[in-house]
């Protein structure tokens, strides 16, 4: 079913090229050495991706030791984007989660995450009528419901608290979609709701 007014939203990725310089200047030593411990107090930083494994078990030695008893808990919580998981925590709500900072590290605060796998997915139709800069295309979407199943993990050690099957059951086809080009084909997926995943989450985060 055609729905007009629907727009491609593509994104372009960007590729930036550096290049390092030497000088005869004196400082060129500081500035390295500053340089140096520059990105080794970044490497020693804890960002997001560092969390992803957790969701297949794996541990992060440095992120905060889960206490069920604790009256605060900073989680992070992760969702499928085609085939892998990416970060997605601004979607909880602002006190339950911390965010990356340059300036010391925040996310060893992170004593939980949160994980969506999605399922099973049934495909309940197709959607075209996308346009691209106001003119018409052959784009469609194969639309799906979705079964995600989520799960509360310890962050230090990868240990599963809970675990729960959530049903995402919009079937309206996206305003919105990326293609790479004005005739591709692609699937997309209904995606569980923030309420969903904070009604979950609540009763280990919430005190």
């Amino acid at each position: 079913m055609a729905t007009a007014g629907r727009r491609i939203v593509s994104f372009a990725s960007a590729i930036l090229a550096l290049g390092a310089g030497s000088c005869g200047d004196q400082r060129a030593g500081s500035d390295a050495k500053n340089g140096t411990a520059a990105q080794g107090a970044q490497q020693s930083q804890l960002f997001p991706d560092d969390f992803r494994g957790v969701c297949s078990g794996a541990s992060v030695a440095r992120a905060t030791a889960y206490d069920a008893t604790a009256k605060t808990h900073k989680a992070l919580y992760f969702a499928p984007y085609k085939d892998d998981l990416t970060d997605h925590s601004s979607s909880l709500p602002r006190d339950w989660t911390v965010q990356y900072s340059s300036d010391g590290d925040a996310l060893r605060a992170v004593d939980l995450v949160v994980c969506a796998r999605r399922t099973a997915a049934p495909e309940v139709k197709v959607c075209d009528g996308f346009e691209n800069d106001g003119k018409p295309t052959q784009n469609k979407v194969r639309w799906h419901t979705a079964t995600y199943q989520l799960s509360v993990r310890e962050a230090r050690t990868g240990k599963t608290l809970a675990e729960t099957m959530v049903e995402a059951t919009n079937s309206e086809c996206p305003m919105f979609m990326s293609f790479d080009n004005d005739t591709e084909t692609v699937d997309g997926y209904a995606s569980l709701s923030d309420s969903a995943v904070a009604d979950f989450l609540r009763p280990h985060i919430a005190r």
